[in-house]
């Protein structure tokens, strides 16, 4: 029957949006290797313009407080970005 279709049923629960799991990953909140893989690709590119942009910093210490600001679960990614990038942008 068409009326049943159309039944009441309790909501579909649903899972975090994937704009939400990146702003966990991101901020420290989940660990890289527990996130799905559509949000350790996503969060690839932030990590690339986050090394960019601290590789553009003319000064030392800038760059080290700029890194020290990244939370800690991705510092390292991010430190391993901006050492692959090194030789590229200081040419």
């Amino acid at each position: 029957m068409q009326g049943d279709l159309f039944r009441a049923e309790a909501p579909v629960k649903r899972g975090k949006w994937p704009s939400e799991q990146l702003a966990e990953l991101l901020g420290g909140h989940v660990r890289w290797d527990k996130a799905d893989p559509s949000i350790r690709s996503w969060a690839s590119f932030h990590i690339f313009t986050a090394a960019r942009q601290i590789c553009a910093m003319p000064d030392k210490d800038k760059r080290k407080a700029a890194l020290g600001k990244i939370p800690g679960p991705l510092r390292d990614r991010v430190k391993a970005e901006v050492e692959r990038l090194w030789p590229m942008m200081r040419n």
